[in-house]
């Protein structure tokens, strides 16, 4: 037991000091996010995800570098959903990259999917994920089995061209 906290320790201080400055800052922000999830309509948080697509499945463009800080972002949100004492879901995910893909403003595009179960008490899942370029940065575990129901792309990104749904 002692030894895995050791471990745990020595990993943390060798984390860059920009990932131990997200972990610090996102950490307390996921229990709000979480809290914000349960208490306010989700209408009033999508104004926040972004410009609304339909069910478009989208992707945008980004540089090397911002794919690079993308990736470390999603690697910090990861390891700090790991070790909330609250859910911190895919949702809770997403809303954390989108916040800091905003601050460093790198172009992403959120998608919502859903789909039916045959359980009579639970007779749909939904499931978010968020891409960078062609990266999901969170929630890529499972996403393949879901079909988007939704799509929100970063306020920077220009949608003055015609979006065509791929196929």
């Amino acid at each position: 037991m002692i030894l895995v906290l050791v471990q745990k320790i020595r990993s943390a201080y060798n984390l860059p000091f920009r990932e131990k400055f997200w972990f610090l800052f996102l950490y307390p922000y996921s229990g709000l996010i979480r809290a914000m999830i349960l208490l306010i309509p989700f209408r009033k948080i999508a104004m926040y995800l972004g410009k609304y697509h339909h069910n478009y499945q989208l992707s945008c463009l980004a540089s090397d570098k911002q794919l690079g800080i993308a990736r470390r972002i999603g690697h910090v949100i990861k390891l700090v959903a790991r070790y909330t004492p609250w859910d911190s879901k895919c949702f809770v995910q997403v809303i954390m990259a989108r916040t800091l893909l905003g601050w460093y403003q790198i172009p992403y595009v959120i998608h919502f999917g859903a789909r039916l179960t045959r359980q009579k008490k639970k007779p749909m899942t939904a499931h978010t994920w968020i891409k960078v370029g062609p990266w999901i940065i969170t929630g890529r575990q499972g996403h393949q089995s879901y079909g988007v129901v939704g799509s929100y792309l970063a306020h920077s990104i220009s949608t003055d061209v015609s979006v065509s749904q791929q196929i």
